[in-house]
């Protein structure tokens, strides 16, 4: 569903984490893929995502809200944006770090939202993303 972000859940209930996985791009434009943590049933979820221009975002959202609010945002320098990319982010109380291809991209203030929830390898974010990328190596570590 178009409306929908899909999503490949792994089951893990944290608020501090380490995840990673390595995603190969889509043909063509227009996809989007990443992570969703801090993610309960009812509340709060984070998102962080790649975009096919070598945009990141991280948003923010509570459930309840009308939409989602960027907290960050910024772009991938060409020479670290491939056709394969792992990404990895670290999430500790308030503080992330967000790493594409062993690269620091950003520091992230998770300070919004300290919610214990799931974390998911994602991809179409962004409503009318048309390819889906392949994904391996889904881990996440935690220690709760």
């Amino acid at each position: 569903d178009p409306d929908y972000i899909s999503q490949h859940r792994s089951r893990v209930w944290t608020q501090d984490l380490v995840t990673e996985a390595e995603f190969t791009n889509p043909t063509g434009n227009d996809w989007s893929y990443g992570f969703v943590f801090r993610f309960p049933e009812a509340g709060h979820l984070d998102v962080i995502t790649l975009t096919d221009d070598r945009q990141w975002y991280h948003e923010t959202r509570a459930l309840d809200d009308d939409g989602y609010t960027t907290v960050d945002s910024g772009s991938i320098s060409a020479g670290n944006f491939r056709s394969r990319n792992h990404l990895l982010l670290l999430a500790i109380g308030e503080t992330g770090l967000f790493f594409v291809n062993e690269q620091l991209i950003a520091r992230l203030d998770l300070s919004a939202n300290l919610d214990y929830g799931d974390v998911n390898a994602m991809s179409g974010y962004f409503t009318g993303n048309t390819g889906e990328p392949e994904f391996r190596n889904f881990n996440v570590w935690t220690a709760d």
